[in-house]
């Protein structure tokens, strides 16, 4: 909510996430080689997991490539500018965003923000070393779609691998969870959590 007292900048409209979801939603699935999230019932799992933790893998790179300049853009937007709907803006809950912000001057997610007047702000930004950003409304705009469509297609992988995983370790395959991680190229620790995710929504 606005503070009386208080000058904001106009809000930033928000891409559409509701269409980047199913969007990324469909390129997973194109990339599986399935029409519908429930034909991975159906797929061979030995080839599903190899296939979506490509998808995951490529992904968590796009997001180390361009979270850095979304945050310090973010971070700008709030700090400097003070714009009100910037948690819509970049496809964040509030609390997520606060966050993000929380930890760029904290380094603690959780450690409260500073509030106060709009120079408040700034002059708290400036000591925590908080950098302004030239375009920042610009790049924030290009980079926070980017960053959500690449996590959003993550979610989509991480779920169809967490399937292909259990369906690995029963019958007829009866894999070993460094069976599974060796053929996927993952780390071990990775499918046993996967293992435990597919499990939990079984109710096993």
């Amino acid at each position: 909510m606005p503070k009386a007292g208080k000058t904001y900048g106009p809000r930033i409209k928000a891409p559409n996430y509701a269409q980047i979801d199913k969007d990324a939603e469909q390129q997973v699935l194109k990339d599986l080689g399935l029409e519908r999230p429930e034909d991975a019932v159906s797929a061979r799992p030995d080839d599903l997991i190899v296939k979506a933790a490509r998808i995951v893998e490529q992904a968590d790179a796009e997001v180390a490539l361009h979270l850095d300049e979304r945050d310090q853009a973010l971070a700008h937007l709030w700090f400097y500018e003070q714009r009100l709907g910037l948690s819509r803006t970049v496809g964040l809950t509030p609390m997520g965003h606060r966050h993000v912000l929380a930890k760029m001057m904290f380094d603690d997610k959780r450690h409260p923000l500073p509030d106060g007047s709009n120079e408040e702000l700034v002059q708290a930004a400036e000591d925590a070393g908080i950098e302004r950003v030239k375009d920042a409304e610009e790049k924030l705009l290009k980079t926070a779609p980017i960053v959500y469509a690449a996590r959003a297609r993550r979610d989509v992988a991480v779920r169809i691998m967490q399937e292909a995983v259990f369906a690995l370790s029963q019958t007829p395959y009866d894999w070993t969870p460094e069976t599974i991680a060796e053929h996927a190229g993952v780390e071990r620790n990775l499918i046993y959590k996967q293992r435990a995710a597919a499990r939990r929504r079984r109710g096993l």
